[in-house]
């Protein structure tokens, strides 16, 4: 294992940042902008990262070729939100005597004071992770630290027993447009201080409203959100329950326990929820409509609405 020592309380300087080879820089409108590549005796892959007002937001795409332990001592204040798609990452931290684990899909908060540790990246998986520090600065300019309680309920020392969490839908849809956005100089700062706020905004909320931070909760209710926002795709239970990871007897029960129905009765209801909706408030033909909802075949949707709304959908269209 490459072992890498790095004191990250000088500025500037991050993770991994001695396996990084500068490739550009960019300054506008008080957003600076840098892209690296790795150095080939470490592996594959990139890593960009912005720059502003108290903020630093990386996204980190990095295939390594060995496992790498990264040390370091963080002297100043910072609430750090990560974001793992893909790959694992271990945090030791000798002080607390304590192994905090992330793995992919899943964001862990946390406000790190002089901190003492090391980060171990595994060579097994491609890293994907977006990582958002946020300076004191920045906490205070947007009041963060007056609503909610930053400093104590995001300590390291207070998430030891429930240190990450699975990612939501619309966690994910926030990450998706952090990665596909192309803006520049102030258009690009002014959505990535929204999006972050966002982010914080989904955290905060959760915490505030006691949702039940329970992993298999969490993953059914990730199963859910899924498909409610992809009615468009037939989903088989194998692969839903690979994409929450929860295996599929654990993921049919649970959902039948917190929801009161079957993932396949839950799955059909939303379609036609969706289909009246659509053939309410759009002239789209039955067939291009079916197809929204999950059926390439427009005869078993028309089969499967009359079922469930005792109409067809040309009957219903008409009435309403």
């Amino acid at each position: 294992m490459y072992t890498i020592d790095i004191d990250i309380s000088i500025d500037n300087k991050y993770v991994l940042d001695d396996i990084l080879i500068l490739q550009s820089i960019d300054s506008h409108c008080g957003l600076e902008t840098k892209e690296f590549k790795i150095k080939p005796e470490f592996g594959l892959g990139s890593v960009k990262s912005w720059v502003f007002d108290g903020l630093m937001i990386r996204q980190r795409e990095v295939q390594l070729l060995s496992d790498i332990r990264v040390t370091g001592l963080q002297s100043t204040n910072a609430l750090i939100f990560s974001i793992l798609l893909s790959g694992e990452k271990k945090m030791f931290l000798p002080d607390l005597k304590t192994e905090l684990i992330q793995e992919e899909g899943e964001s862990c908060i946390s406000f790190i004071n002089k901190t003492d540790g090391n980060v171990v990246y595994s060579k097994d998986k491609m890293i994907r992770e977006i990582v958002i520090k946020m300076s004191n600065d920045f906490i205070k300019k947007h009041q963060l630290d007056k609503e909610f309680p930053i400093y104590e309920d995001y300590s390291i020392q207070n998430l030891q027993s429930n240190f990450s969490n699975q990612l939501d839908y619309r966690t994910e849809q926030i990450v998706q447009e952090l990665l596909e956005d192309d803006r520049k100089g102030l258009l690009k700062r002014l959505f990535l201080e929204s999006k972050v706020l966002e982010l914080l905004m989904l955290q905060f909320d959760s915490k505030k409203s006691g949702i039940n931070n329970s992993t298999i909760l969490k993953k059914i209710h990730l199963a859910k959100d899924y498909i409610i926002n992809n009615l468009d795709t037939q989903i088989s239970i194998q692969e839903l329950s690979k994409k929450v990871f929860l295996n599929e007897f654990q993921l049919k029960k649970e959902f039948k326990s917190n929801f009161g129905t079957t993932i396949f009765d839950f799955a059909i209801q939303q379609r036609m929820v969706e289909a009246k909706k659509l053939l309410s408030n759009t002239s789209k033909p039955i067939y291009e409509i079916a197809e929204l909802v999950g059926y390439k075949n427009p005869t078993h949707f028309s089969a499967a609405f009359k079922k469930i709304v005792k109409q067809t959908p040309k009957q219903y269209r008409n009435t309403v």
